[in-house]
């Protein structure tokens, strides 16, 4: 659930930044190209820049020709992507991503669907509904293509080493200062008898539905998910959804319409009702309590890190062995509380690439130096407290082969995929129509868009 939420997340923000585009787009909006059954919006382009600054891409070196060049990929991708029988998107998933897209846009428009649907220029709830269920099916079909594409693309040791003695010595780029970050997170925990409180009246409103109440109408009174409550708690999952865990092995233990215990999750405890099964998908309601947390909670936790911390100055325990005996964050917490990067698996993050609270922190410390007690919120609104350490610390420097070898890998890899990507538009070219628009006709594509 933890990482699905994130993903959701990014996706109302692109979507936020896309519809404030189209609502500042004059009225006659030029086509930049056609592909197939497919056509390119000249705000597409602006479009495409912004969301992809929202993501942390640098695009100080994207023209709007390079631009032009990925939407044109994504079209491309999307028509090969109907036509293959083995790539398939759930219409219940999309359904169900949707109405979170939803409900997440009135939670920022202070609850009002009025707002959500002038925001978007529709009428209707129906019109707002369908437009995003076409733009999330096409997104993630398009996704899907691209993945099969290029899932078995790898690198030998000798092409990352062939990549590198490529780049000619005037042109090897600057590594920014990079840091190595470990962490220990102790979480506030709520009392025997606020949790107590919470899991009484779950088994309370199992009781209503058990009788004949509507789960549904259920988790709109009572749920705390904000992501779900609006829709009736209702989530579309398989066992490889991004959910913890625990939510999925209750989900594929019940039967339809059975009802389950209250369960613990870290976001909370919950219960479920399994409303359909399909194959290998369950579409499920939930409702999420969460218990209170008093101040002499929060007091306790901060006091318990402020000790840790101290043992670990006086060297009575090291900073890994701290995090893996008291840490609350499951993530680092079996790494000895090393910060990973998801996107690439490695230690080392660049310091211009962290989010800006991180950043503010770290950016004047020194390499082994472990930060005050720092006070943060979770999503469902509880303080939790961390301290950081800095246990490396590498200065701004040219990109060497041995010390930089995993970001060299990175590269050469992204570089190949590059590659294969552009030998496979190049061959669904030859078999689509395309157009292109004369103000991009000079354009020089790294794929054979322009018939010579």
């Amino acid at each position: 659930m933890k990482s699905l939420k994130t993903t959701i997340i990014i996706i109302f923000t692109l979507f936020f930044t896309v519809v404030n585009a189209q609502k500042k787009r004059i009225k006659v909006d030029g086509i930049a190209a056609v592909v197939g059954n497919q056509i390119v919006l000249n705000s597409e382009l602006g479009q495409l820049k912004i969301q992809m600054k929202q993501q942390g891409i640098d695009i100080k070196n994207l023209d709007d020709c390079k631009i032009l060049e990925r939407l044109m990929q994504d079209k491309l991708l999307l028509i090969e992507a109907k036509k293959d029988t083995l790539i398939k998107v759930s219409d219940k998933e999309i359904e169900s991503m949707v109405d979170q897209q939803i409900e997440y846009m009135k939670t920022q428009m202070g609850g009002s669907l009025e707002k959500v649907l002038e925001f978007y220029n529709k009428n209707t709830l129906s019109e707002l509904q369908n437009e995003l269920k076409k733009i999330d099916k096409n997104k993630k079909l398009s996704e899907q293509m691209r993945q099969k594409i290029m899932k078995d693309v790898d690198v030998t040791p000798e092409e990352v080493r062939a990549f590198y003695d490529a780049i000619p010595k005037d042109k090897i780029p600057e590594i920014g200062t990079q840091v190595e970050l470990m962490q220990i997170v102790i979480k506030a925990k709520p009392g025997k008898e606020a949790e107590q409180k919470v899991i009484d009246k779950l088994k309370e409103i199992k009781k209503k539905v058990e009788n004949g109440a509507s789960f549904r109408a259920q988790a709109v009174l009572y749920s705390q998910d904000p992501g779900s409550r609006a829709n009736g708690g209702k989530y579309v999952l398989t066992r490889k959804s991004a959910f913890v865990q625990e939510f999925k092995d209750v989900a594929f233990s019940l039967e339809k319409g059975q009802v389950s215990e209250p369960f613990k999750t870290e976001f909370g405890w919950h219960i479920l009702t399994v409303e359909e099964i399909n194959g290998q998908e369950r579409v499920v309601r939930h409702i999420l309590m969460i218990p209170e947390i008093g101040f002499l909670n929060k007091r306790a936790a901060k006091k318990q890190l402020d000790t840790i911390r101290k043992r670990i100055l006086d060297k009575e325990l090291t900073f890994e062995e701290a995090a893996k005996e008291f840490s609350d964050d499951k993530e680092t917490k079996k790494n000895g509380g090393k910060i990973i990067d998801p996107n690439t698996g490695n230690t080392l993050l660049e310091l211009t690439m962290l989010d800006p609270k991180m950043h503010q922190i770290v950016q004047g410390m020194k390499e082994g130096e472990i930060s005050e007690v720092i006070t943060e919120t979770d999503r469902t609104g509880n303080e939790y407290y961390k301290i950081i350490k800095v246990n490396k610390r590498i200065p701004a420097h040219k990109m060497d082969f041995v010390k930089d070898y995993p970001k060299i890998k990175e590269m050469a890899l992204e570089e190949k995929k590059k590659k294969v990507l552009i030998k496979w538009m190049d061959e669904k070219i030859k078999n689509n129509y395309i157009k292109i628009n004369p103000d991009f006709q000079h354009c020089q594509f790294d794929s054979h868009w322009i018939k010579k």
